[in-house]
C-alpha cells in the first residue's frame, strides 16, 4: 500500500474545517482528533495547493503518491 503524500495541503487543511483544528477550537462539541493519515478529507493531488507548483511538488513525487486516497 502506498503512503499519503507528506506535503499534502488541501483546502480543508487551511479553511478552518480541519478536524484537528475543530477539536482544538471547540472541545465542547466533542470533535475527535485524528492524524492527517486518518483524515477523510484527503483528496491527494486533486485539491492539494502544491500539486501544480514545481518548487514544492515534482513529477516524480506526484507519481509516487498518485492514487493514494
Amino acid at each position: 500500500m502506498k503512503t499519503r503524500c507528506p506535503s499534502y495541503c488541501g483546502i480543508t487543511c487551511v479553511d478552518g474545517s480541519c478536524p484537528n483544528a475543530l477539536a482544538n477550537e471547540y472541545p465542547e462539541y466533542g470533535y475527535e482528533h485524528c492524524t492527517c493519515e486518518e483524515c477523510g478529507y484527503y483528496k491527494g493531488c486533486s485539491d492539494c495547493c502544491f500539486a501544480n507548483n514545481p518548487e514544492y511538488c515534482t513529477e516524480p513525487e506526484k507519481e509516487k503518491y498518485k492514487g493514494v486516497i
